[in-house]
């Protein structure tokens, strides 16, 4: 029987791919630019730069934003000496901003792009989010007052922390609880009239701005475009994946995105791939990038704990053991801890030790694990949290 991305048309690529479920974190450490050199963009485009890694990776969980500075400078070239301070550059030049993009979580993402990401997804979240916005009463007259509030506010004052934003807010009553203020800030961004963009100096945080003045020429997508565009940039990126990950990834309807997925295979961007009975999808040169890539693959790396190499697939088993997940994830309150990954395994996970003297790196080996400490403590020697 074909697989369901089975190609139907000679343009596409699919083929049984000789590579086993074993080495599907490898690939995936390679797509995602943590090994080997960067990926080149479908132009050939050399992905090397802050906003074209974040391009390339379609979006980056923000929730902790030191973290997906790290995870963004783990992915940069290596004649980059300092790759947080050129994140941080590249924020604050507004290639990159930070918006409630997908599944009601923020993540970073390019300023041209942020547009059309937001038309697939801000009017599905606004939806589903109406209930709580009721329950904190809030209502579309409110919102709209908001918006007209921050707009003065903000042309008046420039870029404004969260709390220079909840002022502007005081005639409707923002800030008197939690839930008030956050439905009213991430409405507003998913209506994409507001995004956060500049960083507050000194700060692992963001200040808000209007969009209209910070993207004045986004790009414009339809509906079937973006959808295509963005599961290319997330296969690619990702891969290999299903497309029950494409579909938690995006938090789109399975129907859509297997559409684009097709899409994608139709015009020779994306390959499918049976990899031990499972349909998978992926770039059309990872097979040989990862016989290039495989053996470095297998090094240490200290990952921040949103890394999208965790937090990326609906399957996460390639990478992290099931057995382990409350470890990094403790409680299962959407808190991902700093993971070491070592021969493509996440086996621990680490802290930056408190001491002046000693080792810098503090490790939780997770049960029946081994973590070569020496090969973590040498890692951290460069690593750009550490820098």
């Amino acid at each position: 029987m074909l697989s369901p991305f089975h190609n139907r048309r000679v343009t596409g690529v699919h083929y049984r791919w000789t590579m086993d479920a074993h080495q599907i974190s490898a690939a995936r450490l390679i797509s995602q630019g943590l090994i080997g050199p960067p990926p080149e963009s479908p132009t050939g485009t050399d992905l090397s730069t802050a906003g074209a890694v974040v391009e390339h990776l379609g979006c980056v969980q923000a929730q902790a934003l030191g973290g997906a500075l790290v995870s963004i400078a783990l992915r940069l070239g290596p004649g980059v000496t300092d790759g947080v301070a050129a994140v941080r550059a590249a924020i604050d030049s507004g290639e990159i901003v930070r918006s409630w993009t997908q599944r009601g979580t923020i993540h970073l993402t390019t300023a041209k792009d942020l547009g059309w990401i937001l038309g697939l997804t801000g009017a599905r979240i606004m939806k589903a989010t109406a209930k709580r916005r009721e329950y904190f009463g809030i209502t579309d007259t409110m919102l709209d007052t908001a918006a007209e509030l921050a707009t003065a506010a903000i042309r008046d004052r420039g870029p404004l922390t969260r709390e220079e934003l909840l002022e502007a807010f005081a005639p409707i009553g923002a800030g008197d609880e939690y839930g008030h203020a956050r439905h009213l800030i991430t409405s507003l961004a998913l209506q994409n009239i507001i995004v956060q963009a500049p960083l507050i100096e000194g700060k692992d945080d963001m200040k808000y701005v209007l969009t209209a003045d910070w993207v004045p020429t986004p790009t414009d997508l339809d509906t079937e475009a973006a959808d295509q565009e963005w599961m290319r940039r997330f296969v690619t990126s990702h891969g290999p994946v299903t497309v029950d990950d494409a579909t938690r990834w995006t938090g789109l309807p399975k129907t859509r995105m297997r559409k684009a997925i097709h899409a994608g295979i139709d015009a020779g961007e994306i390959a499918s791939t049976d990899i031990d009975g499972t349909d998978y999808v992926h770039a059309p040169d990872l097979e040989d990038r990862l016989a290039e890539w495989e053996t470095a693959a297998q090094e240490t790396m200290l990952l921040p704990g949103f890394d999208e190499i965790i937090l990326g697939y609906k399957d996460r088993s390639a990478t992290l053991d099931p057995a382990n997940e409350k470890l990094v994830v403790p409680g299962g309150n959407g808190m991902f801890k700093n993971t070491v990954v070592t021969g493509t395994r996440a086996r621990a996970t680490w802290k930056r030790s408190p001491r002046k003297t000693g080792p810098r790196v503090r490790v939780d080996t997770f049960p029946g694990e081994r973590v070569d400490l020496e090969s973590v403590e040498s890692v951290s020697a460069t690593h750009p949290a550490f820098v």
